[in-house]
């Protein structure tokens, strides 16, 4: 019987375990430098694509642009798809939501949207939404008849007589008049944009003015609450302006924030059009119920909503001029 060598084998044994010893270690190295990597690779990402990152993280939030407990006028309403799916997804309580069309009466709306329309409209109805027809949202003081002796509550109803107007929206402005020269679509865009602001701002003002200054009369100057029933509204009276287009040629032309701008405007925030928010809403043409070209689902839009630009902003107007896809001031 063979005599076993025990110092070789320990040898052996030493040699396995220093070895092993020394994997561990290039081991650890390279996940170290791994690590270094990344985060030097990470702090090499421009500061654009950062900004980029950042903003998805925030376009992915369920984003509304009014509070349910905000009054809301919509402007432009095709099939009044919007305003009920706002309706019945409890994004807006009915007695705050008054729904509007640029088209003459139901019957018109009927032959225009006959596989749509009716079921929205009585929906609406039997919720006691508040619903007008032949409002244009470049005239609405002119459209809704305002004046001296038909005031706005007698016009939308007598439980507006205390409630402020706190926001307009428009959704996917449109002319319908199919203009192919692109210039001119443009610019007939353009007009249909800076009027709706400036009509919006004019509204506001009216409406609201008389509540603020019954409020002021009622407590001599000053504020015994918390500012309850004026919520978002500047010291004139204005309310917020909201917005949605579709991302791309020719809409990017129409450049609607600097018409925001040339009509004292700024963009306070704006998101991606989630449009899995709005179950029940589709995007019509303006003079059929045909969708647009593409389903509106698949296309990327995005909601802008404007407010009254006061000097207190301007502070951060530097920071926030570059980002164009920025949620805060642009």
């Amino acid at each position: 019987m063979a005599r076993k060598l025990k110092g070789k084998a320990s040898s052996k044994g030493l040699k396995a375990s220093l070895l092993r010893q020394q994997f561990q270690e290039k081991l650890k190295k390279k996940v170290v430098q791994k690590e270094q990597h990344d985060l030097k690779k990470k702090s090499l990402v421009p500061k654009k694509v950062r900004k980029n990152q950042k903003q998805q993280k925030v376009d992915d939030k369920i984003f509304i642009p009014f509070a349910k407990d905000e009054t809301l006028l919509l402007v432009g309403e095709g099939d009044f798809s919007f305003a009920r799916s706002i309706v019945e997804e409890g994004y807006i309580l009915p007695e705050n939501l008054i729904a509007t069309s640029y088209d003459a009466s139901p019957t018109e709306l009927k032959l225009k949207y006959p596989n749509s329309f009716e079921e929205n409209y009585q929906f609406l109805l039997k919720e006691k939404v508040k619903v007008l027809f032949q409002i244009d949202a470049t005239k609405l003081i002119k459209s809704f008849k305002i004046s001296k002796k038909t005031p706005w509550s007698k016009v939308v109803g007598i439980n507006w007589r205390s409630k402020p107007l706190q926001n307009i929206m428009f959704n996917f402005p449109h002319t319908g008049k199919g203009i192919k020269d692109q210039d001119r679509n443009i610019k007939d865009h353009q007009e249909l944009v800076f009027g709706y602001f400036d009509s919006c701002k004019q509204l506001f003002k009216l409406v609201n003015s008389t509540l603020l200054n019954d409020k002021s009369k009622y407590t001599l100057g000053y504020s015994f609450d918390s500012g309850k029933g004026t919520e978002g509204l500047s010291s004139e009276g204005f309310g917020k302006i909201i917005l949605s287009t579709f991302n791309g040629e020719p809409y990017d032309s129409w450049q609607i924030k600097i018409l925001g701008k040339n009509n004292g405007l700024h963009v306070e925030r704006s998101n991606k059009m989630q449009w899995g928010n709005f179950p029940g809403y589709h995007h019509k043409r303006t003079n059929s119920e045909q969708d647009t070209t593409k389903p509106a689902e698949e296309r990327d839009a995005r909601i802008y909503i404007f407010s009254k630009y006061e000097k207190k902003h301007s502070k951060s107007k530097k920071k926030t001029d570059s980002d164009d896809e920025s949620d805060l001031d642009n």
